[in-house]
């Protein structure tokens, strides 16, 4: 009996250490032997990161974290410890310095001329490589205005996007002069000054959108080819600005599609790129909006992506359930309103669109994902983190009044 009695005793105790083991073991392989998947099909991998190793998974169960982590629709939310970056190697400390919040306001900076002398639409060029430094110095990024459109923001962990957009093609904005027998862009005016910049900070890019009409851009009709393709052959982009730079408050559907199509159709006879933006001359809202986003003249078909204010406040996410394609705000490229704007994302850095450095995922403060608009996600997996003590945000400051852009 008593010898019985050790048997049974032995044989639980051996059985209680084979649990145990097991379950060692299936948490170390479990990665490996469910293809990394141990949270379900929504985590597709490379959610929690599948090139983890099992030991920092392990460590990360032990932590109660795999407790705190809830599904939230197709996403993963997770409180705190969500990955950051290409390499997905990225922890608490990472989201505490990057603070990632791709639902927050993104810049579209508005100029119309560069000249030597600051005047009412009119920036220095002392004053423009000002800005440009104080956005660099910022954490700015540049990028172009149809990656927005299109919710394809690529920018490093903890940087944010910011856009530069010039109406009118004034000569202050591109002018070639030329050396060595070769024409290049006058290092006064913006194209000139914004690539030099480039050249000293290649990291922060060069992107920037014109927003041109005719008969003649930028000033000289005979160079019109040549600076379009330059622009376009060193990341830039040319916008819509109205053929004839109308203002479209009063006109009909007909005359506003003449306007937009003719523009379209000079612009990819010249150099075959189709434009996808469109910058309201004048700041007019035209009565019968149904012809903006798309439309056809004499047989030649445009289409916007975005329509572009002229004021007055900073952008909504292109992820954001706030966002409107068809009526986007801008930031004047003045003294006071670049301070008014910088200086209220430099007290509420929650307030603007810090990115987590991967494309493929929309990182958010959690409490903010139901700001998020599904149908502008792309397939994209939506990350959601806690904050250890949260942010104080203060409230903006005032919008511009409704401005109305230069004439002619």
């Amino acid at each position: 009996m008593v010898s019985g009695g050790i048997a049974c005793r032995s044989l639980a105790r051996f059985s209680r250490l084979t649990k145990i083991a097991c379950a060692v073991i299936f948490m170390f392989l479990a990665p490996t032997i469910l293809g990394g998947d141990t949270l379900g099909s929504r985590t597709n991998d490379h959610t929690l990161g599948a090139e983890r190793s099992a030991h920092k998974l392990a460590g990360r169960t032990s932590n109660h974290l795999m407790d705190e982590l809830r599904p939230y629709g197709n996403s993963l939310v997770d409180p705190g410890y969500g990955h950051l970056a290409h390499d997905r190697s990225h922890d608490r400390e990472d989201l505490r310095r990057y603070a990632p919040n791709e639902l927050g306001k993104i810049m579209i900076v508005m100029y119309h001329d560069i000249q030597s002398e600051e005047k009412e639409w009119v920036r220095s060029r002392d004053n423009f490589r000002k800005d440009l430094e104080r956005f660099y110095k910022e954490g700015f990024v540049l990028i172009k205005l149809s990656s927005y459109l299109r919710g394809e923001i690529d920018v490093p962990a903890g940087k944010t996007p910011l856009i530069l957009t010039f109406d009118d093609a004034t000569p202050g904005q591109f002018r070639f002069v030329e050396k060595d027998g070769k024409l290049m862009p006058d290092p006064g005016c913006a194209v000139g000054i914004l690539l030099d910049f480039y050249r000293e900070h290649p990291e922060f890019g060069c992107a920037a959108t014109f927003f041109i009409d005719f008969p003649a851009p930028f000033g000289v009709p005979f160079q019109v080819e040549a600076k379009l393709r330059f622009l376009l052959e060193n990341g830039m982009e040319i916008g819509n600005h109205t053929y004839n730079h109308r203002n479209l408050r009063n006109s009909p559907p007909e005359q506003i599609a003449e306007e937009l199509g003719k523009l379209t159709a000079a612009v990819k006879n010249m150099c075959g790129y189709e434009v996808c933006s469109l910058a309201l001359p004048f700041g007019a809202y035209p009565q019968h909006k149904e012809v903006l986003a798309s439309g056809v003249w004499e047989g030649v078909e445009y289409r916007n992506l975005g329509v572009l204010l002229v004021g007055a406040e900073p952008a909504p996410s292109p992820f954001s359930k706030h966002f409107k394609p068809l009526a986007i705000p801008r930031i004047r490229g003045s003294e006071e309103e670049l301070s008014k704007w910088l200086g209220y994302f430099q007290r509420n850095p929650s307030a603007k669109f810090v990115s987590d450095g991967d494309p493929n995922t929309i990182t958010v403060i959690q409490g903010d994902e139901k700001n998020a608009d599904p149908d502008r996600m792309g397939g994209r997996t939506l990350m959601v983190y806690g904050t250890a003590a949260g942010y104080n945000q203060s409230a903006p400051p005032s919008t511009s009044p409704a401005l109305t852009a230069p004439g002619r």
